[in-house]
């Protein structure tokens, strides 16, 4: 089974849309750029996404926040106050298994593609002739 890792940010900001999506992950979650995400989406389908940029924000409104938190630029202080922390990455639509290329709604599940799965993503599931490239 899939590993859920994240959950789909739609905000009047930064909406989803046909052929973009965020997400948010727990801060420690280890993903690479290209890495391929499969969504929960509407009528039993599934869309795939590619990872494209990977960010981590905390509750600091500011950079100044953090510099006076740390008393005023003191590196070998710990700070006194918890930052919350999450990663927020951004990916690219790359397939949606029924055709359905609607946005992914706000809250969806996201989780790892599996290998099968990033072979069928990427269009690469039914090649009859594959050839072996690089040594």
């Amino acid at each position: 089974m899939n590993r859920l890792i994240g959950r789909i940010l739609a905000t009047e900001k930064n909406p989803t849309t046909m052929d973009k999506f965020c997400f948010w992950t727990d801060k420690d979650e280890k993903l690479n750029a290209f890495d391929i995400v499969k969504i929960k989406h509407i009528e039993g389908s599934f869309t795939f996404g590619v990872v494209e940029n990977i960010s981590h924000i905390t509750d600091a409104s500011s950079f100044l926040t953090n510099f006076i938190s740390s008393d005023f630029g003191d590196v070998n202080v710990e700070e006194p106050t918890f930052r919350v922390g999450m990663n927020y990455i951004e990916a690219k639509v790359s397939f949606n298994d029924k055709n359905l290329y609607t946005p992914v709604h706000n809250n969806s599940e996201v989780y790892l593609a599996a290998a099968d799965e990033i072979t069928f993503a990427l269009g690469l599931n039914n090649v009859k002739n594959p050839l072996v490239c690089g040594l």
